[in-house]
């Protein structure tokens, strides 16, 4: 691959870290390299019914599943950023053949081609 097409990649890659950082910063806090999502803050109180608590709960659930979605992708950008800078970038981690450039330039992050992707779970 050319270098000039994996700078345009390493772009992307940056730009999409910088956008997910800020998302994730809306509802989660980075804390020793993680992002922990923010707790709400409950009524220990009793003020409110405890229907109202479930709902905090629940809502505190889905921040927290989509955070941990958000900082997944953070983790496949970093890992395409350290292939850039190593030189590996665009191989499958699967099978070691070179990613096509359409795939990457669908998912910068790709860590394999479409059909190790398909066919293995562990990627």
């Amino acid at each position: 691959m050319e270098q000039s097409r994996i700078e345009q990649f390493r772009e992307q890659l940056l730009k999409e870290k910088e956008r997910l950082e800020g998302d994730l910063s809306e509802s989660a806090v980075k804390t020793d390299g993680h992002w922990e999502t923010k707790r709400q803050q409950f009524d220990e109180a009793g003020r409110f019914e405890e229907e109202e608590r479930a709902d905090e709960v629940e809502e505190y659930e889905n921040e927290a599943s989509v955070d941990r979605q958000l900082e997944t992708q953070l983790a496949d950008i970093a890992a395409a950023l350290q292939k850039i800078e190593a030189g590996t970038y665009g191989v499958c981690e699967h099978c070691k053949k070179e990613i096509d450039e359409t795939r990457l330039s669908a998912n910068p992050a790709a860590r394999a081609h479409i059909t190790c992707y398909l066919t293995t779970d562990t990627l």
